[in-house]
């Protein structure tokens, strides 16, 4: 199912990354940095979709109305692009102070989560120009200043990817009907709601959206020093894996389990590609067309993994410098080392600086669904606000079940062994199942069962309190 939901977007973004790269190298034929510009708009329509499908999956409902949403964009994205464009040719020049400025602003982007889901998305707006900066090949910044092309790039790759990701959101919606609903479980960036951790109680008193700023301004300035330092020449694969692995992050369980799943799925795309590069020769169109069929593969497989994501970017990062004339197998050791240590360094500033504890994550949204549960069971079924609880219990379930995997994964490695991590795996399965059969039973009443979900809500909050103690 979720396979089957995900490859509708899957191919939305690869159309519109299509239309845009087509589009834009019409418009943009004579022009020297027309690579450059193509690149941007690829990942501008690929992230307008994925942000399209994330809303899809969100059973509250999108921060800001279609119409406002699409306004924004038109208007945000290519004013932003404007200083993206600028930004890139100081990474040509100056790679480390370009890259340092390019990370200002996507920290900015987290931060401002804190202000509510309105902040959130616009924060993810802005980001999108400066994540294709941050990807795009130093060799494709050399040529011309046009930096007015970059915003004309950034109108043609929103109107593609909103046109795409509306036709796709619009197929998944009718898809649902007669069917259970599909929850998108990845989420490399999730949606608002889900991607930010709740604040922990207690002694903690940062903000979570705050936590995961400084842990991604750490692993920025880390990465570029030490690439700096290291491989300079190689700068950007610090930087971008360092990105990669600490997007999205629910805390530091899962920062480290789909760290390793991150860095295991570029280097292996890296590792691929880089040999298939060997076959088409610097400016051989080829490479294009394989560059689209991994990012297509992978958008299809993001759904079950995003370690197959992390491939296909990475992968097609490598054929890109391959079309460009900077790859080779000779290089392969040094990318393979500078997304190593990007990905580590991004794992260390997660678990080591401030970290939010994912047991603390799972209690507090175990303790929101329990609310929810409280009112489906003893709420009055005539009231309007009633019915608003399906959807907000299938909300609460799928932030629960997101936590699921690196939990689910360490009670299978130790076999059980280790006490907090079974305990917590097994307190998801049962809230899991719960906030499943409460959503039921909003729509379907039935006293019988209503006495079972009673009990084993109760059951739940005794093992909840019973994990406090780990």
């Amino acid at each position: 199912m979720r396979l089957r939901g995900g490859a509708r977007f899957a191919v939305a973004s690869v159309i519109a990354a299509l239309l845009s790269f087509w589009t834009i190298a019409y418009f943009a034929r004579h022009q020297p940095l027309v690579v450059q510009l193509c690149i941007s708009g690829v990942i501008i329509a690929l992230s307008i979709v994925r942000s399209d499908e994330r809303q899809a999956g969100a059973a509250g409902g999108a921060p800001l109305p279609t119409w406002v949403s699409w306004v924004a964009r038109f208007v945000l994205i290519p004013l932003v692009a404007l200083l993206g464009s600028a930004i890139g040719r100081v990474v040509h020049a100056h790679a480390a102070l370009g890259f340092a400025l390019i990370a200002v602003p996507l920290v900015a982007a987290i931060w401002v989560r804190r202000f509510g889901p309105v902040w959130a998305r616009l924060g993810s707006l802005w980001s999108f120009p400066f994540v294709a900066s941050l990807v795009t090949p130093a060799a494709a910044l050399a040529a011309g200043a046009g930096v007015w092309w970059g915003a004309l790039a950034a109108v043609i790759a929103v109107a593609w990817g909103s046109v795409l990701g509306w036709l796709a959101g619009s197929a998944a919606a009718a898809g649902r009907l007669g069917e259970a609903e599909w929850r998108p479980r990845d989420a490399s960036q999730g949606s608002p709601a889900a991607a930010t951790p709740p604040t922990a109680t207690g002694e903690r008193k940062l903000a979570a959206s705050s936590r995961m700023a400084v842990h991604l301004a750490l692993s920025f300035a880390a990465a570029i020093l030490l690439g700096w330092w290291l491989l300079p020449d190689h700068l950007g694969w610090f930087v971008l894996t360092a990105f990669v692995v600490n997007s999205g992050n629910r805390g530091r369980g899962d920062v480290v389990y789909k760290g390793i799943q991150r860095l295991v799925g570029a280097a292996a795309g890296t590792v691929v590609a880089t040999l298939l590069g060997t076959a088409f020769a610097p400016g051989d169109s080829s490479a294009l067309v394989a560059l689209f069929v991994i990012l297509g593969l992978g958008a299809v497989l993001r759904t079950i993994s995003y370690a197959w994501w992390a491939a296909a970017m990475t992968g097609g990062l490598a054929l890109l410098y391959d079309f460009l004339g900077q790859g080779g197998t000779d290089v392969l050791g040094q990318r393979l080392l500078a997304i190593l240590l990007g990905g580590l360094i991004a794992i260390a500033a997660s678990c080591f600086v401030a970290p939010v504890r994912s047991i603390d994550v799972v209690r507090r949204r175990t303790a929101d669904l329990l609310g929810l549960g409280r009112e489906a069971l003893t709420g009055d079924r005539g009231a309007p606000e009633y019915a608003r609880l399906a959807p907000q219990l299938h909300e609460a379930t799928a932030r629960i079940e997101q936590l699921a995997p690196p939990f689910h994964a360490l009670r299978m490695v130790t076999l059980g062994r280790v006490g907090p991590a079974r305990r917590t795996a097994d307190l998801i399965d049962r809230a899991g199942a719960l906030g499943a059969g409460l959503e039921s039973f909003v729509t379907r009443h039935s006293r019988e069962r209503g006495a079972q979900l009673g009990a084993e809500l109760r059951a739940v909050r005794e093992v909840l309190v019973a994990l406090r103690r780990d």
